[in-house]
């Protein structure tokens, strides 16, 4: 999380940035908007630890990590561009990587649902599902001075070669892509590591 908002804040005019990550162990995160208690409730649920639940800066539903395959992109945000339109770039992009190296799925066209808590109770609009309308892959944003800031969380077993054919398809909607993780932001990530710790900002809301 620190890491992310790093590279949204220091980021060079223009670039755009992908970071793939895993979790050390099962974790929660939530968007936002959401309640702390509403967090906790979901996490005691599934027995993860106070310690592993944490506010995400971009908004969304309760998203559980459990060997899911996590990636972040800071993007320039194109000035007349809505947050669904973002979503919908993003996503195909992934679908177009996701495919090239075998795995079958679809953007979502249904109707999106009433808000629900959890990420993952069911499908919105273009997120990426397979042939029975599971969902593979849902994202939160955030906008910042310009830039935006994806989040996503991939449910899929990893496959050889898959992150470049990801990063292959985004570059198709974004441009060249820098990706991983630069020194300056790694630096800047360690002063931003205890917020994401601390009662006042998970405890927030």
């Amino acid at each position: 999380m620190a890491l992310d908002e790093a590279v949204l804040s220091r980021a060079p005019e223009g670039a755009a940035v992908l970071r793939f990550y895993r979790w050390a162990g099962p974790a929660l995160t939530f968007g936002y908007s959401q309640s702390w208690a509403a967090a906790c409730v979901a996490a005691q649920s599934a027995a993860i630890p106070e310690a592993q639940t944490v506010r995400r800066s971009t908004g969304g539903g309760i998203v559980f990590h459990d060997g899911d395959i996590t990636f972040s992109l800071v993007f320039p945000w194109p000035r007349l561009s809505a947050p669904g339109e973002i979503y919908e770039r993003i996503h195909n992009g992934t679908l177009r990587g996701l495919k090239a190296v075998g795995v079958e799925a679809s953007l979502w066209r249904g109707r999106a649902p009433a808000r629900q808590a959890s990420c993952f109770s069911g499908p919105e609009t273009s997120d990426l599902v397979d042939g029975r309308g599971r969902k593979l892959l849902g994202g939160a944003l955030r906008r910042r001075l310009g830039r935006g800031l994806y989040q996503g969380s991939l449910r899929i077993e990893p496959r050889e070669g898959l992150r470049a054919a990801v990063g292959e398809g985004l570059e198709r909607e974004w441009g060249k892509l820098v990706f991983g993780a630069e020194e300056p932001w790694l630096r800047a990530a360690k002063t931003l590591s205890a917020k994401y710790t601390s009662d006042s900002w998970n405890r927030r809301r």
